[in-house]
């Protein structure tokens, strides 16, 4: 069996602080050339550059692997090929390329460059899923602040809201789902707990009312949740579940059940911070209190 990752990023190569995308695809094939089994990986980040879109595609790619194995890393990147193959330098993205080089300790890897745009078929299959990504946080500055309609009618869209009592130490949260003309609401209350921890309760309960083929925008207003969804996993995953400085990450349990569901799904985690002009998140937030209320 040989397994190969594809890898590429979507950034404008020209800035910094920018909307980009990256993808993955794992295949297996047989010694026959029969493919075995294909995953497919794909995300983005609001503000990043091109070659952190290109390492996050590795470092995800590598991170999927379930047992050591012996791959090629097939990327477009002169980037990632030069620095893997001790060629140059490291100057820039540090914390990423530690991230890296932990998920691949105990994985024997190939390198191999292909040209970018030349008609390989995998890797403009990656180009177009990376640039799908970029495109969902490439958004006016007005419509990311209110969001007061999903950007597309398809699919799920959530829109999930929490509330936290200081006095009862509670967090309780709404969550409403809208499947076309079709509203449903969800909600909870939880003893003892975070508004972060209530947070992530709320949206592991959401995606597992939401079956793996539908395509699914979970709003919300806590942007930990969409930073740790969108950007942060990764390096998390790399060292052991420990933040940059070192720290256990909170809620390990509950991130890793969100990502247990969010990877078997096409799920996009996008951070509203204005919510006055949106009836969806209006009434969550009315939900949130009224639960909070009940003891």
């Amino acid at each position: 069996m040989q397994i190969t990752i594809y890898t590429d990023g979507a950034c404008d190569i020209h800035g910094a602080n920018q909307p980009g995308g990256w993808a993955a695809i794992i295949q297996a094939v047989a010694e026959n050339g029969d493919l075995l089994k294909e995953t497919v990986l794909s995300g983005g980040a609001e503000n990043t550059t091109n070659n952190q879109m290109e390492l996050t595609a590795v470092i995800k790619g590598l991170n999927a692997l379930t047992r050591p194995s012996s791959v090629t890393v097939v990327t477009d990147s002169r980037y990632v090929i030069d620095i893997a193959r001790g060629s140059k330098k490291i100057l820039k993205n540090k914390a990423l390329w530690q991230d890296l080089f932990a998920v691949a300790a105990g994985h024997g890897i190939r390198w191999q460059f292909v040209e970018g745009h030349s008609g390989d078929r995998l890797n403009e299959r990656c180009d177009r899923l990376a640039v799908a990504e970029k495109r969902k946080f490439a958004l006016p500055d007005a419509q990311q602040a209110t969001d007061a309609e999903p950007t597309s009618a398809s699919g799920v869209h959530i829109y999930l809201s929490t509330q936290y009592s200081g006095k009862d130490k509670a967090t309780s949260w709404a969550a409403i789902v809208r499947r076309g003309d079709t509203v449903a609401e969800f909600c909870g209350r939880l003893p003892d707990t975070s508004e972060l921890e209530g947070t992530l309760v709320g949206a592991i309960i959401c995606l597992e009312q939401h079956a793996p083929d539908e395509d699914a925008t979970l709003y919300t207003a806590q942007d930990y949740l969409a930073k740790g969804m969108n950007q942060w996993l990764t390096g998390w995953q790399a060292r052991g579940w420990k933040t940059r400085g070192g720290e256990p990450v909170k809620h390990a349990r509950r991130w890793k059940a969100l990502q247990r569901l969010a990877d078997a799904r096409a799920v996009r985690f996008r951070f509203v911070k204005s919510r006055d002009d949106n009836p969806y998140f209006q009434r969550g937030k009315a939900l949130a209190a009224e639960i909070l209320r009940r003891v």
